[in-house]
């Protein structure tokens, strides 16, 4: 058995014909959905890009301990599993967060790795920036001195990156008793750059600055007009990605991969469009737009053109690639495999689940209905940090370790002692995501079956005593830390 993961960043569900877009191109993606298991029920875990990606290399969720940074000492990565049950293990990714300050080890247990350069503020390409005519947008000048390589469509970063994919299956495939490769596309995130006849497909009377393809998160006082061209935009990134997606598929054609190898599609977050008036990552609560995911898994002799209401979440999706391996995770984790639900032999894997981002709500859902707990106190204490790699990523502004920090036995699953230091109010107000005037705003809780646009707040009703007991058993059976109780006004 072998495994390929492909993540799409930033992938909206709602811009996905599989999941009800009427108006999107995504033919290689709705390819796959007939060669495997659709899921319907798949949230986020950690947010925002690096925290997703611990959730998935480690399997233990990272929200409730840390905003945004490298794998700990003490983290088993999942190629570091895998290749010591003789997994041979494999990287492809234009993900420059991988590589850069605050993140940059994640690579390092594979076997082989690529970087593909280019991508948002990836330091690449020296020299005079151009200018730009953004509108109300925005292009960094790290973003315009890259662009002057994209000259043609194959130069985009989704042609090069899993074109890079199809030429590694090429060259492993068959040589290797069992592989796992890693697909890291940072498409579609933002910017919503793509060559011109993909956005033109979607909006052909666009008129506008050219450069328009980057909205400011937060509330925006975009036209119609504008607000078409940004979701042009983004779909023409979509349709972009879902082409080389194809060349993927083709090499598993091509090798009858799909007898020997699974294969899992999946994004870290949403991303919003405008939903509740929103855009972007900003604080703001959790909505489905942002949290309720697509994931597609192709797994040898498992029918396809199925759908799953399983429901999934990041860390699950680990479980899932150690399953498909036969490997068993070294440490504690927080996920479960869906491969039962994948075979039919079971209809779930798990009753519930929590995700969220460090320091704000904290999210708890079990498919039918959202609880968005917000914190008991104005001043969202007590909080801390735990970690033995403080981040050096520096629009995130995480303190550095001062005379508060500790070092001990904090963290019941992890063997070794572990810095902790609380945060104060001022320490928030730096941290990237932690908004005081949005968590005032309180908890949330929502039916996301009679009520899917999340419209009528059922706070205070009898059902929100029943989604916070549950809350606090998934808090305590994933042996959180025990300020997180405190700061939500929750007891178990």
């Amino acid at each position: 058995m072998n495994v390929v993961c492909i993540l799409l960043d930033s992938l909206n569900r709602h811009f996905l014909p599989a999941y009800g877009n009427d108006w999107v191109l995504t033919p290689n993606l709705q390819r796959l959905q007939q060669r495997g298991v659709t899921f319907d029920r798949c949230f986020i875990g950690s947010m925002p890009c690096m925290p997703a990606r611990r959730d998935l290399w480690t399997g233990v969720q990272e929200f409730l301990w840390r905003p945004w940074g490298s794998l700990e000492p003490f983290d088993q990565p999942l190629p570091r599993t895998l290749k010591a049950d003789g997994v041979f293990t494999g990287l492809v990714s234009d993900h420059y967060h991988l590589w850069e300050r605050g993140g940059e080890n994640y690579h390092v247990d594979f076997e082989s790795w690529e970087f593909i350069r280019g991508h948002e503020n990836d330091p690449w390409v020296g020299g005079p920036t151009p200018d730009a005519d953004t509108g109300k947008g925005r292009v960094s000048p790290r973003f315009r001195r890259n662009r002057q390589r994209f000259q043609h469509e194959e130069d985009w970063l989704a042609p090069r990156t899993l074109r890079q994919t199809a030429q590694w299956l090429e060259d492993n495939a068959g040589v290797h008793e069992r592989f796992f490769l890693m697909v890291d596309e940072f498409d579609p995130h933002e910017p919503f750059d793509c060559p011109e006849e993909h956005w033109r497909r979607y909006d052909p009377d666009w008129n506008g600055p050219a450069d328009f393809y980057w909205p400011v998160y937060g509330r925006n006082d975009y036209t119609a007009a504008e607000t078409r061209h940004i979701h042009a935009r983004y779909a023409g990134n979509v349709t972009l990605a879902d082409r080389y997606l194809g060349e993927v598929l083709d090499r598993f054609d091509d090798d009858n991969l799909w007898e020997n190898t699974a294969l899992i599609v999946m994004t870290d977050h949403g991303h919003f469009l405008g939903d509740h008036d929103w855009w972007g990552k900003p604080s703001c609560p959790h909505y489905r737009a942002i949290s309720h995911i697509p994931l597609f898994i192709s797994f040898p002799g498992v029918a396809g053109g199925t759908r799953s209401e399983a429901l999934a979440t990041h860390v699950d999706i680990h479980a899932t690639i150690l399953d498909c391996l036969g490997s068993a995770p070294p440490t504690p984790i927080d996920g479960v495999s869906l491969l039962p639900a994948l075979r039919g032999e079971r209809d779930q894997v798990r009753e519930d689940l929590l995700f969220g981002s460090f320091g704000r709500r904290v999210n708890w859902t079990d498919g039918h209905q959202v609880y968005m707990r917000a914190p008991a106190r104005e001043d969202n204490q007590p909080l801390h940090l735990y970690t033995n790699r403080w981040s050096t990523a520096p629009w995130w502004q995480i303190p550095m370790p001062d005379e508060r920090a500790e070092f001990g036995r904090f963290m019941s699953r992890v063997d070794m002692p572990v810095g902790r230091m609380p945060l104060a109010t001022g320490d928030m107000r730096r941290i990237h995501g932690i908004d005081a005037s949005d968590l005032q705003g309180g908890s949330l809780l929502f039916d996301i079956d009679g009520d899917p646009e999340e419209g009528e707040n059922l706070v205070g009703t009898a059902g929100e005593v029943e989604a916070a007991k549950r809350m606090a058993g998934r808090l305590e059976e994933q042996a959180a830390p025990a300020e997180q109780f405190e700061r939500l006004g929750l007891f178990v």
